[in-house]
This record gives structure tokens, sequence and C-alpha cells, in this order.
């Protein structure tokens, strides 16, 4: 990049650092001077969260580098749109954000809500979309006719991905999460007790006992509790069978559906737990679809386009006066 250096960037950076009176709040975050143009701490977070939401965050996810050097490639890209004319107008730009909001189901003041929301600012998002249009229109004229995909490049994009896609099936289907899970359904079932009277406690779990042995399935309650006072139907659950007390999934699985075990203590009194029923449930198994032949001969064209914009943007990027002042970042 070009370090040279003019006369009015020097005092510009130097009022910038040491004047009191123009001095931003973020002062101290500066990050990079870009065209003479500070790059604090705020904008590279402003542009990963500005990314997030419009869902254009690159291979490979966002940091605070990654963001710096978007914003230096977003000032180059408007400076080339500048020199050939092609920065959009007011109009077409309220048109382009338009119809980003529209594909995001917003409304253009949902989408400014949304951003301000996030502490994205509204000239941070425009000038992101004006250089986006800008410099499209320079790859559109100077590429639009050249790009283009060969059947043999299509055929390995498409094998690619297949393989890519039982790859991506293979790990999924390997992780222990998608293995079946046994899920018991459990019923609560209370003998309300007041109070801690001991005997009492004794007595309601007697009452309990007999109730358990009388109990068959979880329709019979009614009838396997006849004649002891006010036995109650609690809540029933599903509980993944893994996750319980390897005793209480012992017993569980000796009495069988149907039955219950206990008599424990609970909340509210005397509590046994009915195993009501017994199923596995499998994960289903993920469907990637394969793309179509047009879909990946797009993927093709894309991937080609991106490479002629990264090797036009290494060429432009010298042309752009770049200054470091957090010296990590130029690494």
């Amino acid at each position: 990049m070009n370090l040279r250096r003019p006369a009015f960037a020097a005092l510009l950076a130097a009022l910038l650092v040491c004047g009191p009176a123009i001095l931003p709040a973020h002062a101290a975050a500066i990050i990079a001077i870009v065209n003479d143009q500070p790059i604090t701490g705020i904008d590279l977070k402003q542009r990963v969260a500005l990314l997030e939401i419009m869902d254009d965050v690159p291979r490979g996810g966002m940091d605070d580098r990654k963001a710096l050097k978007q914003l230096i490639d977003q000032a180059v890209k408007i400076q080339e749109a500048k020199r050939y004319s092609l920065l959009p107008s007011d109009t077409e730009l309220n048109d382009r954000i338009k119809a980003l909001a529209k594909n995001m189901k917003l409304t253009v003041d949902q989408l400014y809500a949304k951003l301000e929301e996030k502490g994205v600012s509204r000239t941070a998002f425009i000038e992101y979309v004006k250089a986006g249009m800008g410099f499209n229109r320079i790859m559109q004229g100077k590429y639009g006719q050249q790009v283009k995909a060969s059947d043999a490049e299509i055929d390995a994009k498409m094998a690619e991905l297949k393989n890519n896609i039982s790859a991506e099936t293979a790990k999924i289907m390997n992780d222990p999460r998608m293995r079946p899970v046994t899920v018991f359904t459990l019923m609560e079932v209370v003998l309300p007790v007041d109070g801690n009277d001991p005997m009492l406690m004794q007595s309601r779990a007697i009452e309990a006992t007999q109730v358990m042995q009388r109990l068959k399935s979880c329709d019979g309650l009614k009838a396997a509790s006849e004649g002891v006072f006010d036995v109650k139907k609690g809540k029933t659950f599903e509980a993944d069978a893994a996750k319980l007390p390897p005793p209480m999934k012992a017993a569980l699985e000796k009495g069988g559906v149907g039955r219950a075990i206990g008599p424990m203590r609970g909340k509210d009194g005397i509590q046994l737990i009915a195993l009501c029923g017994v199923r596995k449930i499998t994960p289903p198994k993920p469907n990637f679809a394969v793309p179509t032949r047009d879909q990946v001969e797009r993927v093709v064209i894309n991937e080609k386009y991106d490479k002629l914009e990264e090797q036009y943007l290494s060429t432009a990027r010298d042309k752009v006066y770049v200054e470091y002042r957090d010296q990590s970042y130029a690494q």
C-alpha cells in the first residue's frame, strides 16, 4: 500500500490525536486512517454487526481484523467507482435499499431500526450499499461477458459438492446426539400430607404402598386407590432415561410399564412415580439436497468473480492511503 503521506494528512492525523476541541469520544480507539478518514474500534464492531444483519458474513466468520480489511476495501471500491463515474445516484441507492429491506421482509424504516438496535449507523449502512453497487458495476463492465463456466468446471464442482455432502452427512450421523434416545413417560401420584407428623407420614406411606401394589396401568389409578383417602394424580411428563438416577431407572425398568415405584417423600406429601410408557426417539437423518446443474454453474461463476474481484482490489489498494495506528492490524 502507498504509505507516502501528504502534508494535510499529517496535519489531520495530528489534530485527531492531539486536538481536544475536535476529539471524538472514541478517538483513543483509532485503529487506522484510510484516505484521511479514521477507522475506530467502533467502526469495526459496526461492520461485524452489519454483516450479521445482512447475512453477508464471509466463510470462516468475521472478526475485527477482517472487518478492517473490508472497510479498507470499501474505500477502494468507492474510490474506483468515483474514478469511472459509476457510483449510484440517490434514487438508485434508495431503490436498492428498498429491495434489500423487502428481501428481509422489512420496511426501510424497520431495517434502519434493526440496524440502530445493533449499533449500526445509517451512514455505515449506506456506504456499505453504495460501495457494493458501484464496484459491481465496474466488475460487470470489465468482466461481465467474459466470465463463464465450462461443462468440465461444472462437473468438477458438482462432484466436489456431492463429496462434501457425503462427508457432512457422515459427520452428523456420527455425532452422539444422533443416537436413539429412550424416553420414559412418567406420572406422579401424590398422597398429600399436612405438616410433618411422623406417624401421619408413616400411615400415608403404608397407603401409598397399597396403591402401588394394586396399580397395573396409569389409567387404572382410580381403581388402585379405591378406599384410600385423597390420592391425587400428578403431572405426566417425559424424561430421557439415560439422565435419570441409575437406581430409579433400574427400578422403573424392573417394575415395567403400568407399575409404580416408591413410596418416597415429596414436596406435598408421599409420592409414587409410575412408568406409563417407553419409546425410542431417533433423530431424523439430515437430507442435504444436491444442487441443480444451474445452481452449480452460478457457484462456479461467482467463484470466478470473487477471484477477479480480489485481483482487482489487490492492485487498486496501492492507490489508497492507509496508516495503521494499531500495528497489530498491519501484520
